[in-house]
């Protein structure tokens, strides 16, 4: 309880500072809202902005953690844009506010995928394009929606590494790979993965070394 408290504590202050709210703890996980109860137009934005700060958030924590000899944590996040039915829902003695629909079931999905791709901060392409200001992202993958015709596109979050000296560069290989690959280009595809591997040893997405290897 005691580990549970500290790391809420860290992550809940920060949803509030970015203008969410916080629509209820599920074991371990957070679900928080944006653009609910009313749409503001930077809601992709704060939401964007409060999950690259949680990581930064988590980082510190982890400096903490481990001064007091203490294991460090890891956590995933998923988020998502798009229609919700938003309310009170429950029975006649207890209601609690909150959101359910595709949307919710997606950024659900997209969490648990983060340890799929090795990934910490994953986001749907209807957020992407509601997003208005400048984001540090990449592309991952195309992923089959359960009872959509389309795959969605998804995307990683690397905001919270911006600071980080080669990233460019890094951005710049992983695009020229994920081109390569997309055309069928495999040996290209190889090269610049394992460009981006020199780089960052471990930030090239799990699924992305598996398909170009193949």
């Amino acid at each position: 309880m005691s580990l549970l408290n500290e790391y809420f504590t860290e992550m809940v202050d920060v949803i509030f500072q970015h203008g969410g709210i916080l629509d209820k703890y599920m074991g371990d996980g957070i679900m928080a809202l944006y653009g609910a109860p009313l749409v503001g137009a930077n809601d992709a934005d704060n939401a964007m902005a409060a999950a690259d700060a949680m990581m930064q958030r988590l980082a510190d924590l982890n400096v903490r953690r481990a001064a007091a000899g203490q294991e460090e944590l890891a956590i995933g996040i998923g988020f998502s844009t798009g229609p919700t039915v938003v309310g009170n829902i429950g029975s006649v003695r207890r209601l609690d506010y909150t959101v359910i629909g595709d949307t919710v079931n997606l950024a659900s999905r997209l969490e648990g995928a983060t340890k799929q791709y090795g990934a910490k901060v994953v986001l749907s392409e209807m957020t992407v394009r509601e997003l208005k200001r400048p984001a540090t992202l990449r592309e991952l993958d195309l992923m089959r929606v359960k009872g959509k015709d389309r795959p969605v596109a998804v995307y990683e979050s690397l905001g919270y590494r911006a600071h980080e000296t080669g990233l460019a560069a890094l951005l710049d290989l992983y695009n020229a790979g994920l081109a390569a690959y997309r055309a069928r280009d495999w040996a290209a595809a190889g090269r610049a993965f394992d460009g981006a591997l020199e780089l960052y040893p471990t930030t090239v997405p799990r699924r992305c070394i598996a398909s170009a290897a193949g």
